[in-house]
Formats: structure tokens, C-alpha cells, sequence
């Protein structure tokens, strides 16, 4: 529930049309439980009309990770014994649910310590075995912000470590460290590929770092998550279409070359090695009525590419 004591507004139910009480905080996103409807996460704004909030509804606790509709390439990704995994993709695509779904099954096969720092904290995530030990915290409310709450974190001897967002040079930074001091570390970043995600980072610092960040990347990231959601066949719903990089020795030698470019090429003969272009996945999509081809066709990153993997499946 909102919390006692602060300025509310009331903001209806999607689902039910009855209205919760939304607190007004200084911090603009808040994430809370409504009894009866599940996990509500509030962004609340001023407007020319009065006072604004964006809501999204979520169940309390991840899903599971077969529930998602995702690409089994993904459950590999839990075994990895350390290195930085990226989930990117455009708002509301569904990084973070993949995320928490990862780290619910990793949490699932074996005992670990898990720390999170999310603005705000979406689902609530408990361990699922007696000597597991979860710790979620809030930037915000709990640690002042992303690498104030990474640095504390890697004091706190966690094997995982799950960071809402990759948003500035320090946190970047800081998470790097983490993967390459033995600690598998998962974080959103926007960006539309896989490729573009190594950019998007490496960019992030003026020009005489970026060297050394190339290095620390080649060296720690293990794979890319790329995402979108998108209306299945019935229109009932959405689903996911993924593109997953896999770091092999190719793939960091590209990275810390700076021949970004070259990445999507191995990714188009990365099969073997786990990986997965976007445009296979939505051609499996459309191979077996899940979603529309118009659909795909409007979503993929080379619709070439798409019409000649969907010619050639059938």
C-alpha cells in the first residue's frame, strides 16, 4: 500500500475500475502492492491538467521463465559462473520481467546471494532454497543512487547482482568491475541491438577511455539480450522477439577492435554457439501462427534478411 502520511491521488484499476491511493514522492517512480490487483508501479507527473501517473500492472512475483514465451537459448544464461549479461530493448519491452525471471530460476538451482538495486523495485523476488539470501534494494529509498548502491553491493559478497539500469559512466563502471571480480551481474540498458548496447556503452566516455572500456568488455560481457514485444496472431496478447549475442572469443575480439559492426555477422553464424538473430526468431514466430507476418515484417532490423529465412523454413 502507499504509504501513510504523504499526498495521495486516486488513479483507477485497468483491470477492476476500482481506485488505489497513489503517494506523491519526490521520487517520480514508486513501485507498491494493491491487494487485489497484484504489484502496481507508478510514475507520477505534472501536467498543464493537474497531477498525472502512468501505472503498470504486474503480478507481485516474477513469472516463470517458461511462461515467457522466450527463445530456450536464454536458460543457458543462468549456468554461466560470472561476467555482465545485458537485457536491452525500447520501454515497456519486457527487459526487466526477463530479468527477474533469469535470476528466479538461477535462485531455483542452486543457493545464492542475490542484491538488487532497481528504481523502483518491481517484483518482489524471495529465495526459493533455505540457504539462499535475497537482498532488494531501492534507489531512492534504500541507497542514494545506481553506483552509490553497486559500491556498497560488491562489499556484500553477492553472487548475483541485478541492476535496473545501466545509466551513467560510473554505475557502467562499477558493474564491469563486478563481472570481472567473479560476481554474474545482469542490468537493462536502452538500446535496440545487441550490437548498438556495445556502442551505447562505449560512448558513454570521452574518447580517451574508451579503449580501456572496449577491453573491459571483451573481457567481462558474456551475452546481449535484445527484446521487443510485440501483438501475437489473435491479437489477444504479446510476445516476445528476441535476438540473443553470445561473447565467444570472436565476439570479444571484435569488441575490443572496435569493429562493432562486424558483430552482426557473427551472429549470423552464431548458431551453434547459442545465439540467435532477431529476424530467425520472428520467422519461427510466423512459421507457427504466433504472430503476423505484416507483424514481423515491421519489427525486424533487415526485412531482407527476414523474407529469406522465412522463404527458406517454409
Amino acid at each position: 500500500m502507499a504509504p501513510a502520511g504523504l499526498p495521495t491521488v486516486e488513479v483507477p484499476c485497468a483491470l477492476c475500475g476500482d481506485t488505489a491511493a497513489v503517494a506523491l514522492w519526490s521520487t517520480p517512480d514508486r513501485a507498491f502492492d494493491v491487494p487485489g490487483v497484484g504489484r502496481i508501479r507508478v510514475n507520477v507527473y505534472a501536467s498543464d491538467e493537474g497531477i498525472c501517473a502512468a501505472v503498470r500492472i504486474l503480478r507481485r512475483e516474477p513469472p516463470a521463465l517458461s511462461d515467457l514465451n522466450l527463445p530456450p537459448q536464454l536458460e543457458a544464461l543462468v549456468d554461466l559462473p560470472h561476467g555482465l549479461v545485458i537485457a536491452c530493448g525500447p520501454t515497456g519491452s519486457g527487459k526487466s520481467t526477463t530479468l527477474a525471471a533469469l535470476i528466479q530460476r538461477a535462485l531455483r538451482m542452486r543457493p545464492q546471494v542475490l542484491v538488487t538495486l532497481e528504481d523502483p523495485i518491481e517484483y518482489v523476488i524471495r529465495p526459493l532454497r533455505s540457504s539462499g539470501l535475497v537482498r532488494q534494494r531501492e534507489v531512492g529509498t534504500h541507497v542514494r543512487d545506481f553506483a552509490t548502491g553497486l559500491r556498497d553491493a560488491l562489499r556484500e559478497d553477492p553472487d548475483l547482482l541485478l541492476i535496473g539500469e545501466m545509466r551513467d559512466p560510473e554505475t557502467i563502471s562499477l558493474a564491469l568491475t563486478a563481472a570481472e571480480t567473479g560476481h554474474l551481474v545482469f542490468a537493462t540498458l536502452h538500446s535496440r541491438t545487441a550490437p548498438a548496447a556495445v556502442e551505447r556503452i562505449v560512448d558513454t566516455y570521452p574518447p580517451e577511455r574508451q579503449r580501456q572500456i572496449r577491453v573491459q568488455l571483451a573481457d567481462s560481457l558474456r551475452a546481449v539480450i535484445s527484446q521487443r514485444l510485440i501483438p501475437n496472431a489473435d491479437g489477444s496478447g504479446r510476445i516476445p522477439a528476441v535476438e540473443l549475442l553470445r561473447v565467444t572469443y570472436g565476439v570479444a575480439n571484435l569488441i575490443r577492435e572496435g569493429r562493432t559492426a562486424q558483430i552482426v555477422n557473427a551472429l549470423q553464424a552464431g548458431g551453434d554457439d547459442g545465439m540467435l538473430v532477431l529476424e530467425r526468431h520472428l520467422a519461427d514466430l510466423v512459421r507457427t501462427n504466433r504472430i503476423r507476418r505484416e507483424t514481423a515484417l515491421a519489427v525486424a532490423n533487415d526485412a531482407t534478411a527476414l523474407v529469406e529465412y522465412l522463404r527458406t523454413s517454409g
